[in-house]
Protein backbone atom coordinates (compact mmCIF):
# COMPACT_ATOMS: atom_id res chain seq x y z
CA UNK A 1 0.00 0.00 0.00
CA UNK A 2 2.82 2.42 0.91
CA UNK A 3 4.58 1.63 -2.36
CA UNK A 4 1.38 2.35 -4.27
CA UNK A 5 0.95 5.69 -2.49
CA UNK A 6 4.54 6.65 -3.26
CA UNK A 7 4.10 5.71 -6.90
CA UNK A 8 0.89 7.71 -7.07
CA UNK A 9 2.66 10.70 -5.50
CA UNK A 10 5.47 10.51 -8.06
CA UNK A 11 2.97 10.53 -10.92
CA UNK A 12 1.11 13.61 -9.69
CA UNK A 13 3.60 15.86 -11.46
CA UNK A 14 2.03 14.78 -14.78
CA UNK A 15 -1.24 16.57 -13.97
CA UNK A 16 0.36 19.68 -12.50
CA UNK A 17 0.80 21.40 -15.86
CA UNK A 18 -2.73 20.74 -17.17
CA UNK A 19 -4.39 21.69 -13.86
CA UNK A 20 -2.45 24.94 -13.44
CA UNK A 21 -2.82 25.76 -17.12
CA UNK A 22 -6.58 25.23 -17.15
CA UNK A 23 -6.92 27.37 -14.03
CA UNK A 24 -4.90 30.20 -15.57
CA UNK A 25 -6.82 30.15 -18.85
CA UNK A 26 -10.22 29.99 -17.18
CA UNK A 27 -9.57 32.78 -14.67
CA UNK A 28 -8.04 35.02 -17.33
CA UNK A 29 -11.05 34.64 -19.60
CA UNK A 30 -13.50 35.21 -16.74
CA UNK A 31 -11.93 38.46 -15.51
CA UNK A 32 -11.83 39.75 -19.09
CA UNK A 33 -15.60 39.32 -19.32
CA UNK A 34 -16.60 41.04 -16.07
CA UNK A 35 -17.28 44.43 -17.80
CA UNK A 36 -19.42 42.59 -20.36
CA UNK A 37 -21.55 40.96 -17.67
CA UNK A 38 -21.89 44.29 -15.86
CA UNK A 39 -22.99 46.04 -19.05
CA UNK A 40 -20.05 48.46 -19.03
CA UNK A 41 -18.43 47.61 -22.35
CA UNK A 42 -19.60 50.89 -23.90
CA UNK A 43 -18.25 52.89 -20.95
CA UNK A 44 -14.72 54.32 -21.02
CA UNK A 45 -12.34 52.08 -19.12
CA UNK A 46 -11.48 54.81 -16.62
CA UNK A 47 -15.19 55.44 -15.87
CA UNK A 48 -16.23 51.87 -15.10
CA UNK A 49 -17.38 50.75 -11.67
CA UNK A 50 -15.43 49.22 -8.81
CA UNK A 51 -15.87 45.56 -9.75
CA UNK A 52 -14.82 46.28 -13.31
CA UNK A 53 -11.72 48.07 -12.03
CA UNK A 54 -10.81 45.09 -9.86
CA UNK A 55 -11.28 42.81 -12.86
CA UNK A 56 -9.28 45.25 -15.00
CA UNK A 57 -6.35 45.04 -12.59
CA UNK A 58 -6.44 41.24 -12.65
CA UNK A 59 -6.88 41.22 -16.42
CA UNK A 60 -3.86 43.47 -17.04
CA UNK A 61 -1.74 41.10 -14.97
CA UNK A 62 -3.11 37.80 -16.29
CA UNK A 63 -3.16 38.91 -19.93
CA UNK A 64 0.53 39.82 -19.81
CA UNK A 65 2.99 37.49 -21.47
CA UNK A 66 5.28 37.57 -18.44
CA UNK A 67 2.52 36.15 -16.23
CA UNK A 68 1.98 33.16 -18.53
CA UNK A 69 5.73 32.63 -18.87
CA UNK A 70 6.17 32.85 -15.09
CA UNK A 71 3.45 30.25 -14.60
CA UNK A 72 5.28 27.79 -16.84
CA UNK A 73 8.54 28.51 -14.98
CA UNK A 74 6.91 27.97 -11.60
CA UNK A 75 5.34 24.69 -12.68
CA UNK A 76 8.72 23.54 -14.00
CA UNK A 77 10.23 24.36 -10.62
CA UNK A 78 7.43 22.56 -8.80
CA UNK A 79 7.58 19.26 -10.70
CA UNK A 80 11.39 19.03 -10.53
CA UNK A 81 11.37 18.70 -6.76
CA UNK A 82 12.96 15.57 -5.26
CA UNK A 83 14.15 14.21 -8.62
CA UNK A 84 17.45 13.50 -10.31
CA UNK A 85 18.64 16.69 -12.10
CA UNK A 86 18.24 15.18 -15.57
CA UNK A 87 14.78 13.83 -14.76
CA UNK A 88 13.88 17.21 -13.30
CA UNK A 89 14.74 18.95 -16.56
CA UNK A 90 12.59 16.50 -18.53
CA UNK A 91 9.70 16.91 -16.14
CA UNK A 92 10.07 20.67 -16.27
CA UNK A 93 10.02 20.69 -20.06
CA UNK A 94 6.91 18.51 -20.24
CA UNK A 95 5.06 20.39 -17.51
CA UNK A 96 5.95 23.81 -18.91
CA UNK A 97 4.65 22.89 -22.34
CA UNK A 98 1.47 21.31 -20.98
CA UNK A 99 0.81 24.33 -18.78
CA UNK A 100 0.76 26.79 -21.66
CA UNK A 101 -1.01 24.46 -24.09
CA UNK A 102 -3.86 23.81 -21.65
CA UNK A 103 -4.00 27.48 -20.62
CA UNK A 104 -4.36 28.54 -24.25
CA UNK A 105 -6.93 25.86 -25.08
CA UNK A 106 -9.10 26.69 -22.07
CA UNK A 107 -8.76 30.45 -22.49
CA UNK A 108 -10.08 30.41 -26.05
CA UNK A 109 -12.59 27.69 -25.17
CA UNK A 110 -14.05 29.91 -22.46
CA UNK A 111 -14.14 32.85 -24.87
CA UNK A 112 -16.17 30.75 -27.31
CA UNK A 113 -18.48 29.70 -24.47
CA UNK A 114 -19.08 33.33 -23.46
CA UNK A 115 -19.02 35.05 -26.85
CA UNK A 116 -19.70 32.35 -29.42
CA UNK A 117 -17.60 32.06 -32.55
CA UNK A 118 -15.02 29.51 -33.50
CA UNK A 119 -12.33 28.01 -31.26
CA UNK A 120 -9.85 27.02 -33.97
CA UNK A 121 -9.06 30.55 -35.12
CA UNK A 122 -5.78 32.19 -36.08
CA UNK A 123 -5.13 33.46 -32.54
CA UNK A 124 -5.66 29.99 -31.05
CA UNK A 125 -3.31 28.37 -33.54
CA UNK A 126 -0.67 31.04 -33.06
CA UNK A 127 -0.62 30.80 -29.27
CA UNK A 128 -0.80 27.01 -29.25
CA UNK A 129 2.28 26.94 -31.47
CA UNK A 130 4.00 29.45 -29.21
CA UNK A 131 3.09 27.30 -26.21
CA UNK A 132 4.59 24.19 -27.78
CA UNK A 133 7.79 26.05 -28.68
CA UNK A 134 8.30 28.21 -25.58
CA UNK A 135 6.58 26.19 -22.84
CA UNK A 136 9.24 23.45 -22.56
CA UNK A 137 12.07 26.00 -22.45
CA UNK A 138 10.33 27.93 -19.68
CA UNK A 139 9.68 24.71 -17.76
CA UNK A 140 13.36 23.80 -18.04
CA UNK A 141 14.23 27.25 -16.68
CA UNK A 142 12.01 26.48 -13.70
CA UNK A 143 13.80 23.20 -13.09
CA UNK A 144 17.19 24.95 -13.37
CA UNK A 145 16.26 27.20 -10.45
CA UNK A 146 17.07 24.27 -8.18
CA UNK A 147 20.63 24.11 -9.51
CA UNK A 148 23.36 25.73 -7.41
CA UNK A 149 25.60 28.43 -8.81
CA UNK A 150 25.02 31.06 -11.51
CA UNK A 151 22.73 28.84 -13.61
CA UNK A 152 20.19 28.54 -10.83
CA UNK A 153 20.41 32.23 -9.96
CA UNK A 154 19.94 33.39 -13.55
CA UNK A 155 17.01 31.00 -14.04
CA UNK A 156 15.33 32.33 -10.90
CA UNK A 157 15.86 35.95 -12.00
CA UNK A 158 14.18 35.25 -15.33
CA UNK A 159 10.69 35.90 -13.95
CA UNK A 160 11.25 39.31 -12.28
CA UNK A 161 13.43 40.43 -15.19
CA UNK A 162 10.78 39.46 -17.75
CA UNK A 163 8.03 41.20 -15.80
CA UNK A 164 10.06 44.40 -15.47
CA UNK A 165 11.03 44.38 -19.13
CA UNK A 166 7.45 44.00 -20.30
CA UNK A 167 6.30 46.89 -18.11
CA UNK A 168 8.85 49.06 -19.95
CA UNK A 169 8.49 47.75 -23.51
CA UNK A 170 4.77 46.86 -23.48
CA UNK A 171 3.18 48.78 -20.60
CA UNK A 172 -0.54 48.52 -19.79
CA UNK A 173 -2.75 50.80 -21.94
CA UNK A 174 -2.74 54.38 -20.69
CA UNK A 175 -6.53 54.71 -20.97
CA UNK A 176 -6.94 52.21 -18.13
CA UNK A 177 -7.31 53.54 -14.59
CA UNK A 178 -5.43 50.45 -13.40
CA UNK A 179 -2.40 50.93 -15.66
CA UNK A 180 -0.28 52.77 -13.12
CA UNK A 181 -1.24 50.55 -10.15
CA UNK A 182 -0.36 47.48 -12.20
CA UNK A 183 3.00 48.92 -13.23
CA UNK A 184 3.87 49.87 -9.65
CA UNK A 185 2.74 46.50 -8.30
CA UNK A 186 4.78 44.57 -10.84
CA UNK A 187 7.89 46.71 -10.32
CA UNK A 188 7.72 46.43 -6.53
CA UNK A 189 7.06 42.68 -6.69
CA UNK A 190 9.90 42.17 -9.19
CA UNK A 191 12.33 44.17 -7.06
CA UNK A 192 11.35 42.29 -3.91
CA UNK A 193 11.63 38.93 -5.69
CA UNK A 194 15.09 39.86 -7.02
CA UNK A 195 16.35 40.75 -3.54
CA UNK A 196 14.93 37.57 -2.03
CA UNK A 197 16.39 35.38 -4.78
CA UNK A 198 19.86 36.87 -4.47
CA UNK A 199 19.78 36.55 -0.68
CA UNK A 200 18.57 32.96 -0.81
CA UNK A 201 21.14 31.93 -3.38
CA UNK A 202 23.87 33.72 -1.44
CA UNK A 203 22.98 31.84 1.73
CA UNK A 204 23.18 28.55 -0.13
CA UNK A 205 26.66 29.40 -1.39
CA UNK A 206 27.81 30.29 2.13
CA UNK A 207 26.25 27.14 3.57
CA UNK A 208 27.85 24.94 0.90
CA UNK A 209 31.24 26.54 1.54
CA UNK A 210 30.96 26.01 5.29
CA UNK A 211 30.05 22.34 4.77
CA UNK A 212 33.11 21.84 2.56
CA UNK A 213 35.40 23.43 5.16
CA UNK A 214 34.20 20.98 7.78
Amino acid sequence: MIAMMRGHGRSLWVVSGPVVGMSLGAVDSVVNHVPVWLGEVGTARADRGGWSQVAEFASLVLDAGWAWAATAVLVGWLVSRHTHPAAGLLRGAAAGGLTLVFATAIYYGMDVLFDGGTWWGMATRYWLLASVVLGPALGVAGALIRRPGPAGTLAALLMPAGATLQMVVLPPPSDSLMAQPVRLTVWVAAAAATVLIIRAKGRRVILAASVRLR
